[in-house]
């Protein structure tokens, strides 16, 4: 049995206040709720249809199981006409989203010990299906109470993730993934990037090709909540992209 995981958290606008219900720990439901039976949808449902028809087209849903996908157009005709952000389904048992698309990206887990091989882990039935090869080697992460050195190689390239870093990188942690993984993307000439939504507990990231960005972009408005490219989600969220180098 599936359950539907609506990965984005949307902020409601309600009479100047901003009510939301937090995430909670990884692999959770969230849900997006509020008390406020008048507020008005983001869209219709003929809009967010007529959406998510484009987007498929788009080949949004090509990495999903046929099976699933009724079930994955109705969530995120569901998402978008009420709230205007993306959403998925997740499998009960792995908690993979079955559109192998949009992906938990916590950027308190990710700069935790073993956080990027983690989430390549989670990442690696779509990886299996875009023909896209991660080989990772020379993975060393050391760390005491004051600073951070973490590097591992991909495919025989070597990455500095951090260098002495000092303090929570939870936001460089997300950065410095979603640049590696799409610097190795560009390398395989393989036509998606990651792009990221929103930080920190928070935060998610998706793969998209530039025409599905492109279309979604200029859709919805709210930055917070939409995906980004790394560069301009460094601006919106305050990452400084050369903070991961240390002193």
């Amino acid at each position: 049995m599936n359950t539907t995981l609506i990965i984005i958290l949307a902020v409601v606008v309600i009479g100047g206040l901003f009510l939301f219900k937090g995430k909670s720990k990884k692999n959770s439901t969230n849900l997006i709720t509020t008390s406020d039976t008048t507020k008005k949808p983001y869209m219709t449902n003929e809009e967010a249809e007529n959406i998510v028809k484009r987007l498929e087209e788009l080949g949004y849903y090509k990495y999903a199981d046929p099976k699933d996908l009724d079930t994955l157009r109705k969530d995120l005709v569901s998402s978008l006409a009420e709230y205007g952000v993306l959403s998925t389904v997740s499998n009960d048992r792995t908690f993979i989203p079955l559109d192998n698309r949009l992906f938990l990206f916590d950027g308190e887990t990710l700069f935790e010990q073993n956080g990027f091989i983690d989430a390549i882990k989670s990442m690696q039935p779509l990886f299996d299906k875009m023909n896209f090869k991660v080989e990772i080697t020379n993975h060393i992460e050391e760390a005491d109470n004051h600073w951070l050195n973490h590097r591992m190689t991909i495919n025989g390239k070597p990455y500095i993730i951090f260098a002495n870093f000092e303090g929570y990188g939870w936001g460089e942690a997300a950065q410095r993934f979603a640049e590696i993984i799409n610097d190795q993307l560009e390398l395989q000439k393989k036509d998606e990037r990651l792009y990221l939504i929103n930080g920190a507990n928070d935060g998610t990231s998706i793969y998209l090709t530039d025409e599905q960005y492109r279309l979604i972009d200029s859709l919805l408005t709210d930055e917070q909540w939409k995906p980004l490219p790394v560069d301009k989600w460094c601006k919106v969220f305050q990452v400084d992209p050369t903070k991961y180098k240390g002193k």
